[in-house]
């Protein structure tokens, strides 16, 4: 199997037609087909289905698309490391996020790069999900929980933020503050859900989870942390009690007798690259940043 052959394959999975991927990559749909048939005959299966509205993957090539993913993903950080092994960190370094990290801990890091290293240009994209992106062509990737990318990553644990329930101390003396959680009925919850949860949920002290009927649900924490600014209700939310640089007072959390988990934030590059200074400085910054946003979390309380 050649790279372009595996390659053709994952560039009309991805357009979901010959046509479409044939203008991507820029070659004739001719030329991509025969990549495409040459790649099945080494198989000795059909690796897809072709129809009028494009082509869908049988199982066969569903496992060979998943695994080629990985291989092009180790192959393009190989590339990638023996072009900018050595030298001061300089270039364009390619991060994908969680959507709703809150604002302050990532300037904090853009700031600290920038100011060190102001040759390296950050690109980075929020995404609900990071972990079931396209990381062919990622430096560095970050995410909420435990899990973590296929293929070969160097894998750090950023922090280890608590998922509780907060909410605005205006709120609470509107509304009253829930010594139970049958009188959180009462309230509306605010809840963020990750790519892993079905349905919002409260997750208990010994690790039970209960159902959650929540006014507004989202993958969003950030989002759901200015709702609970507003008075909009309680939010159940990663919450690292760091403030938000507008001068408004912390959140007062709810029921943290009752309620609670601790929510790991992991940061991974690619481990080809772990050495390669741009995406090495990330890693190398990692604590300075953490033991700021410690330091500026503890100072307002």
């Amino acid at each position: 199997m050649s790279f372009d052959e595996l390659r053709a394959l994952l560039v009309v999975v991805d357009e979901g037609s010959f046509l479409s991927a044939a203008v991507r990559l820029g070659v004739s749909r001719t030329t991509l087909r025969r990549q495409v048939d040459a790649l099945e005959a080494r198989a000795g299966v059909p690796l897809l289905h072709r129809n009028r509205t494009g082509v869908v993957l049988t199982e066969a090539g569903r496992l060979l698309t998943e695994a080629g993913r990985v291989m092009q993903h180790d192959f393009d950080a190989l590339l990638r490391s023996i072009r900018d092994t050595g030298g001061r960190p300089t270039g364009r370094v390619r991060v994908v996020v969680p959507v709703g990290l809150p604002p302050m801990p990532i300037a904090m890091l853009y700031a600290l790069i920038q100011s060190n290293w102001p040759e390296v240009q950050v690109h980075a994209r929020s995404l609900d999900s990071p972990l079931s992106a396209n990381l062919s062509e990622v430096d560095v990737v970050a995410w909420f929980g435990d899990g973590r990318p296929a293929g070969a990553w160097e894998v750090h644990t950023a922090t280890v933020i608590r998922q509780r329930l907060v909410a605005s101390r205006a709120y609470l003396d509107a509304r009253g503050t829930p010594t139970s959680l049958d009188a959180l009925a009462s309230h509306a919850v605010l809840a963020w859900v990750t790519p892993d949860d079905l349905e919002p949920a409260l997750t208990t002290l010994g690790g039970a989870r209960m159902p959650l009927n929540a006014a507004v649900a989202s993958t969003d924490a950030h989002f759901l942390h200015e709702c609970a600014q507003l008075g909009r209700g309680i939010a159940w939310v990663p919450d690292g009690a760091v403030p938000d640089g507008l001068g408004r007072e912390p959140l007062v959390p709810v029921l943290e007798d009752l309620v609670g988990r601790d929510v790991p934030f992991q940061v991974a590059v690619p481990r080809l690259l772990a050495d390669v200074p741009k995406v090495r400085l990330f890693i190398t910054h990692l604590e300075s940043m953490r033991s700021a946003v410690l330091g500026v979390a503890s100072a307002a309380r």
